[in-house]
Formats: structure tokens, sequence, C-alpha cells
């Protein structure tokens, strides 16, 4: 099934990907919270294993990515 019927063959893909990231951003700022109290109990992690952890827990959370039945263009 084809959730972008109404979209000439050439955008649809173009809107996969937007839907993708504002889902993406979505899950971002609802981890928010998280991030916050992990900078609060943990003030002495550096900046960059904070933001390691960060995207560990985004790309744990995440769905996987669907790659089925998207035809690849030469």
């Amino acid at each position: 099934m084809n959730p972008y019927y109404n979209l000439p063959p050439e955008q649809r893909l173009t809107q996969c990907l937007v839907d993708q990231f504002n889902a993406d951003e979505r899950l971002w700022k609802k981890l928010e919270p998280r991030r916050r109290a992990r900078r609060k109990l943990r003030p002495r992690l550096s900046k960059k294993k904070l933001k390691k952890l960060d995207l560990a827990e985004f790309a744990k959370t995440r769905p996987p990515q669907d790659c089925v039945g998207q035809p690849m263009k030469p």
C-alpha cells in the first residue's frame, strides 16, 4: 500500500524521507526530559560522553527503517 498515492511518483520518496525526518525530530524532542535529567544526575561526565549516551538512547528508541519495496534508481 502506498500512502502517497496522490503525489507524483518522483515526489513520493522525498515525502517519505520528510516524514521520517519529522518523526525523528518528534522523538528527539520527546526524549529531552531524559537528557536534562541525565545531565543533572551525572554532572561530571564529559560533553562527548553525554552526547554519545543521548545518541545511543535515540537509536534504541527509534523504530527500524523499512527499506523493503523501495526501488533503486540507477
